[in-house]
Formats: C-alpha cells, sequence, structure tokens
C-alpha cells in the first residue's frame, strides 16, 4: 500500500501524458497560408491574444487579430498594445534620424550630452575580450570615452552601482535565443556586457538634451507622424484603449497591468499597433523614392547594419546571417506584453506580432516560431505544424498539482511517519541506518531554504542582471509560482516530520 501512494503520482502524470498524445490534434499538417497559420496556432500555443502584420514591397499584405487581452476585450489589429523592448527599434531610427540631421554625434562622449551623468566604470567589449586572452588584471574604468554608437551597438559593460538611478522596476526580457547553450554562456562569459535595457534610456535622455525636446515629441515630429504612425506614442497617458496585459498561469489568464516609468520609454514603453508597427516595416524594407524628409528613403538601409564593424547589431536591430539571407529581428517581453519584429531585408517583407501576454517562453518561444513559420509560408510555399505548446502546459499543469497535493498528503501523514520512523529506530542496530532518515529529512529543509533563497540570484547570473521574485514571476508565473509552492511544501513536510519525531519521543 505504501508503495501505490509512492508511485501514484508518477501513474497520474505517465496518465496525462499518455492521453495527450493520444487524443487527436485536429487542423492541417502543414500550412501554405498565413491566414491558416495563424488561426490555427493561436489555439495551439497558449497564447492569450495577439496580432499580426505582414508587410511587403512597400504595403501591408496580411493583418489579423486573435484572442482577447488581460480584460477578455478582443484583440484587434488597431488596438495599442506595449512594444516592450521592441521599442528599440523605433528609438533607434530616432537615433539615426537625429545623426543624419546633426543635431547629434554618434561618436563623441555621451558625456557631451549628459555632462552630469556619473562616473562609472564601463568598459569596451574589446576591453574585456583583451583581459579574457590574457588573463589579466582586474577590469579598469574605460580610457577612452563611451559614445552613443558603443551604447547603442550594445558593447559596453553597464554593471555599475552609479548607473541604478536610471535603472527602473520594468525590466525587458530579450527574445531570440534558440540555442539554450549560447544564451548561458554569452551571459556568463562576457562579464556582463549583456543587451541591457539600460543602454536606451541613456540614449533616450541624450536624444532629449541633443534635441531640446521630449524623446515622445521627437520620436513623433521625426518618424510617426511623417510615417502616418498616430496609434503610437511614447506617452501611453495620452492613448486610449490600451490593451491590458495578461500573464499566464499554466494555461490560465489572468490580467497583469504594465506601467513602464517614463525613463523607460525608449527601452520597453512604446504604445503601438500592429497596424502602425507595419506602415514603419514597409517603408524601411521598401521606401518610395520620396522618403520623409528625416529619414530619407537613400539612408534608411543603414538602420539594419552593424554599428561597429564584425557586430551584430543596428539602431535597435539584431543582425543574423543565415547563408547569405539575413533575418534581422528584435523581440522581449515586460510585465503583460511580448513581441516579435522581424524583417528580412534582401526580400522587403517584415513581420510584426504583439501580444497581450508577457513572458518568457512568449517572447523566447511562441512568437519567434510563429515568425520563423510565417517566414517559411512566404518564401517556400509552406510550413509544417508547430508543436502545440498549450498541451505540454496542460501536461505540466496536472503534474504539478499531483506533486504538490502528494507533498501536502505527506504532511498531513507526518505523524504516522514519524511513528514507523521511531519503530524502525529502536529496532535496527546500526546507527547510520537509525539516523540515515533523519540526516536525509533535516538536510532536505537546508537544501530547499538555500534553492529558494539562491534561485534569483543564480538566474540572475544566467541573464545577467540582478533579480528578485518579483522578476521571475513576470518571466513565467507559472513556473516561477510552482518552484517557490513545490519548495515551500517540501520544507513544511520536512518540519512536521521532524516536529512529530521530537513530539513523540517526549512522550
Amino acid at each position: 500500500m505504501r508503495l501505490f501512494r509512492k508511485i501514484l503520482p508518477w501513474l497520474i502524470v505517465a496518465l496525462t501524458i499518455a492521453l495527450a498524445l493520444y487524443i487527436p490534434d485536429i487542423g492541417p499538417e502543414k500550412y501554405t497560408n498565413l491566414e491558416t497559420l495563424f488561426s490555427n496556432e493561436a489555439k495551439r500555443q497558449a497564447n492569450a491574444g495577439f496580432s499580426v502584420a505582414v508587410a511587403q514591397n512597400g504595403r501591408i499584405i496580411y493583418q489579423q487579430s486573435f484572442g482577447k487581452d488581460g480584460s477578455g476585450q478582443l484583440i484587434s489589429y488597431d488596438t495599442p498594445m506595449y512594444l516592450g523592448p521592441s521599442s528599440e527599434i523605433l528609438s533607434g531610427a530616432l537615433l539615426y534620424s537625429m545623426a543624419i540631421q546633426k543635431k547629434l554625434s554618434l561618436d563623441v562622449d555621451v558625456k557631451e550630452y549628459l555632462p552630469d551623468l556619473p562616473p562609472f566604470s564601463v568598459r569596451s567589449l574589446r576591453q574585456v575580450e583583451a583581459m579574457d586572452k590574457a588573463a589579466a588584471v582586474s577590469a579598469q574604468p574605460e580610457a577612452n570615452p563611451i559614445t552613443l554608437r558603443m551604447l547603442a551597438s550594445h558593447t559596453v559593460n553597464l554593471n555599475d552601482p552609479a548607473l541604478a538611478r536610471f535603472a527602473s522596476q520594468v525590466s525587458g526580457l530579450e527574445a531570440g535565443e534558440f540555442n539554450p547553450e549560447q544564451f548561458i554562456r554569452s551571459r556568463i562569459a562576457n562579464r556582463g556586457t549583456t543587451r541591457s535595457r539600460l543602454v536606451y534610456r541613456i540614449i533616450g535622455l541624450a536624444m532629449e538634451k541633443a534635441g531640446n525636446a521630449s524623446f515622445n515629441e521627437l520620436l513623433e515630429s521625426n518618424i510617426l507622424i511623417p510615417l502616418g504612425m498616430h496609434a503610437t506614442t511614447a506617452d501611453p497617458e495620452s492613448l486610449r484603449g490600451i490593451a491590458v496585459g495578461a500573464g499566464f498561469f499554466f494555461g490560465l489568464s489572468f490580467p497583469y497591468s504594465s506601467q513602464v516609468p517614463e525613463i523607460a520609454a525608449p527601452a520597453d514603453g512604446i504604445v503601438t499597433t500592429a497596424n502602425d508597427i507595419a506602415k514603419f516595416l514597409a517603408y524601411i524594407t521598401s521606401p518610395p523614392a520620396r522618403g520623409i524628409p528625416a529619414l530619407p528613403a537613400s539612408s534608411v538601409t543603414a538602420l539594419y547594419q552593424p554599428l561597429l564593424p564584425g557586430g551584430d547589431t543596428g539602431f535597435g536591430w539584431r543582425i543574423a546571417d543565415y547563408s547569405g539571407n539575413r533575418s534581422v529581428y528584435q523581440g522581449g517581453s515586460i510585465e503583460g506584453f511580448s513581441s516579435r519584429v522581424v524583417i528580412w531585408p534582401e526580400r522587403n517583407t517584415g513581420i510584426a506580432i504583439l501580444s497581450s501576454q508577457g513572458g518568457v517562453i512568449q517572447s523566447n518561444i511562441v512568437l519567434p516560431l510563429l515568425a520563423t513559420a510565417a517566414e517559411k509560408v512566404l518564401f517556400e510555399g509552406s510550413s509544417p505544424r508547430l508543436f502545440p505548446l498549450e498541451r505540454l502546459m496542460v501536461i505540466a499543469a496536472i503534474a504539478s498539482m499531483v506533486f504538490i497535493l502528494s507533498l501536502f498528503l505527506q504532511t498531513a501523514t507526518a505523524h504516522s511517519w514519524a511513528r514507523v520512523f521511531l519503530e524502525h529506530q529502536e529496532g535496527s542496530t546500526s546507527f547510520l541506518a537509525r539516523n540515515f532518515v533523519l540526516i536525509r529529512t533535516v538536510s532536505g529543509i537546508a537544501a530547499r531554504g538555500f534553492v529558494v533563497v539562491a534561485a534569483p540570484l543564480f538566474i540572475g547570473k544566467v541573464v545577467g542582471r540582478n533579480l528578485v521574485y518579483h522578476d521571475l514571476l513576470v518571466m513565467d508565473p507559472g513556473a516561477a509560482s510552482f518552484f517557490i509552492i513545490l519548495f515551500a511544501a517540501g520544507i513544511i513536510r520536512n518540519l512536521a516530520r521532524i516536529t512529530w519525531i521530537f513530539h513523540l519521543k517526549r512522550g
């Protein structure tokens, strides 16, 4: 009977997996058009709701919306949503536009525009690489000036307490890391030169000083109004009808309000619609002969060229080259929202997917996979059906519930466990045999407590910034909540067992 109770949770999980595999996955095995792709995958990818728009050869060829926002309102292609880290592509366009107009220089010390910037030990990526090769002494402050070009190319180390006042409570989560090993290595081995959201917050302030106007005013006059992007703003309070963000807890959606502070707008806080961002993509991938004055058609291609030789970053864009076919992208998530924006410059095509759901799964898995599937439909004629993430979420939810309930049941039966333990202890002649279980129980409390405390610190090392539990809940509410409950329940169970042992010993 005791053995059955131990294997029962595993049996339930195995049965759940078997049912998930057995139930037929209704829908086409292959997609040959965008409408079928997105309408079917919207039901299979555990996404609360998203809007998608595709621009090709200077015009919008597809736009559609699916699902609801966190408040249960239907989403449309003109529903305003936070861009999150994809805000960089508009901020980058503004930076380039002001450089073209000679309103600022990319290659002078950033302190020319921000003289009150505190001294900080920032160093260039080349210096970090040289230190790695030479295995030399500890880091010294950068001797050469730090420029806007260096900041925009994300090749500086911004791990410095002096810059704390530029931070905000909302941090973007980078998207597009399909290789977990490369993701972890890049964030541990590069000594803090990760793609910090801090960069465009500092750049935004520099642009305000150089342009003698607010960031939103500069963005509107240079980019948004000339392109007819009237539903886009870096001042969300001026816009009505913004979608309510959503968190996701094992397939269950819940409202998740996102309040991005003003200083974070250039990096995280621009609000737009799928329709508006498609206009921007149509312009930069296939600009008309008569472009907008602030961003002439002849200069547009520089937006998605490397800012530094051999680099992988343009003006807000990340650049990938696969056998000569460039894929230029940006994306990520903040509280309640995620996005993925991709252009294929040589094919004059771009796609934007804006989702009213945040989380690392959406920004790093779901939206990139949807964009990749759309790329195959557009340029290869078809795409295979994607992995049904929603089913995986159901399995994870049931498995999590089973294991947590199992721990609570073990806590409820702690009295009988302690009694059996004491009976076995009295009948045993081996000291190790008598005390092994007790040692394991006590060490289990300490180990679980250490893991719970250290989890944000360890994950912070991986992603390249300091984290608290609030950040983990933003990344993935389901997994973070399960982790906390699981370890807390394990500690409570072990404490109950130890308490009953001492209570029974004392009679």
